[in-house]
């Protein structure tokens, strides 16, 4: 009789043993799982933000290039303008253009 109690013990404590190391390998196992979709979900945010943010730099340097054009327009407009009000003033003193 206490070989069959015995011999349920050592089946009882095996089995125990057994399920806890099974369910802690499913708890390691879903936490791994959780942890890579947390990083592939970090990982896509931080693809969107790199890619808003070269378009903003794109941008950017579109507008910096037409600030750029625009000023030696404005140069070039401003010599003609100096120029032209030298003109004005021979024209009004009576000299040749």
């Amino acid at each position: 009789m206490i070989e069959i109690t015995v011999i349920i013990s050592v089946v009882s404590v095996s089995a125990a043993l057994f399920f806890g190391i099974k369910s802690a390998k499913r708890a390691d196992i879903s936490d791994i799982e959780e942890r890579t979709r947390q990083n592939t979900e970090i990982k896509v945010k931080l693809d969107e933000s790199i890619s808003l943010l070269k378009n903003m730099q794109d941008e950017l340097k579109s507008i910096i290039d037409r600030l750029t054009t625009d000023e030696k327009k404005l140069e070039t407009l401003t010599v003609e303008f100096v120029n032209l009000e030298k003109r004005v003033d021979r024209l009004e003193k009576g000299g040749n253009t």
